[in-house]
């Protein structure tokens, strides 16, 4: 099958406002469901943790993460979102909501709980490993004004589907505009990668594992074929890869990029930014290809700097470096959203 070759499926990725749109309605409001962690985040480890040894990092920080890291991302795009988490009524609750607040994020529909969740991240490898503290429950989202977009990961979706069903449904805002909904896998604890968890999927528009949740969940070997498979659960799927890139089923067609090369230095985030530029896109009626080249070139933009939500770029940062590796970016790439944010500067 060709780059763009046409299969079944697709339909749901849509265009909001009209190709090129470039700007976003301030009530065009963008819900994140997940759960929240002080990220404790160090990169630069020469190798493993090693028991009984002390080892010096070159890069330290503390940061909303989780579900915050793509509300922080989706803010510094400029889109107007809002959490939906679990925030802590202590002391590391408290340097979390306050760095979320000065992000711009809302936190009018968070809820409180005493202890705020917490997760140390430790890049090495190429890789990172995480030790965590707390829960990964989300509050509820009945209730709810149905916002123009919910990015969700799986369990979220699951234990909301009747109130998200009820929005894609209605419209929002009398619009008649469905809410457009884009998941994530979220870690699995089980290790089962049970796929009757991907029946929440019905309440969704796009699915954007990455490829070690979509073979684990499809029990494929290969990124295309699950690809395939989920793309008959799901109207749109976007499979990222890492350095080799993303496998994409879009508005009926299979796009594939490769990675935009990067310096990497920590991969916190990544996908989140990721997510958080497919959301930004999709708001502005960018197409399929180009949305995924935004997305691609910010999940890339913010691996070349340590921490995961303190990262991820703002528009007009996005638009600068783009604009600085332009000779290094793959010729699969549509960069048409460089024309969006240079139509938004006064």
């Amino acid at each position: 099958m060709s780059d763009s070759g046409q299969i079944a499926g697709g339909g749901a990725w849509g265009d909001p406002r009209g190709a090129g749109a470039a700007k976003v309605p301030s009530d065009m409001r963008i819900y994140i469901a997940g759960p929240v962690f002080l990220d404790v985040v160090m990169s630069g480890l020469a190798h493993a943790p090693v028991p009984g040894e002390e080892q010096w990092v070159p890069h330290c920080d503390l940061m909303p993460g989780g579900s915050a890291n793509q509300a922080v991302a989706c803010a510094r795009l400029g889109l107007p979102a809002s959490l939906i988490a679990f925030l802590g009524m202590d002391g590391a609750g408290g340097l979390v909501r306050s760095r979320l607040l000065d992000e711009g994020v809302s936190l009018a529909f968070s809820t409180d709980i005493p202890r705020q969740s917490v997760t140390t991240s430790l890049f090495f490898d190429g890789d990172r490993a995480m030790t965590t503290f707390g829960t990964d429950a989300v509050p509820g989202l009945a209730g709810l004004e149905a916002p123009a977009a919910l990015l969700a990961d799986l369990r979220a979706l699951a234990d909301n589907r009747g109130a998200v069903h009820s929005w894609r449904a209605g419209g929002r805002g009398g619009t008649g505009v469905p809410t457009w909904v884009l998941a994530d896998a979220g870690w699995d604890d089980s290790q089962r990668w049970d796929p009757m968890d991907l029946e929440a999927l019905d309440a969704a528009d796009v699915f954007a594992p990455n490829d070690v949740e979509a073979r684990r969940y499809t029990r494929r070997d290969d990124v295309q074929s699950a690809a395939r498979a989920l793309a008959e659960l799901v109207p749109g799927v976007v499979v990222t890869c890492g350095p080799r890139g993303v496998t994409a089923i879009l508005d009926g067609q299979e796009i594939r990029l490769p990675a935009m090369p990067a310096r990497v230095v920590d991969t916190t985030g990544a996908g989140d930014t990721f997510s958080a530029g497919l959301a930004w896109a999709h708001a502005h009626g960018l197409g399929p290809r180009a949305a995924l080249s935004a997305a691609s070139l910010a999940a890339a933009c913010t691996v070349e700097s340590p921490g995961g939500s303190a990262s991820a770029p703002t528009a007009e940062r996005l638009a600068q470096w783009t604009n600085l590796r332009r000779d290094d970016i793959p010729k699969e790439y549509d960069i048409q959203f460089l024309d969006l944010i240079e139509r938004k500067r006064p």
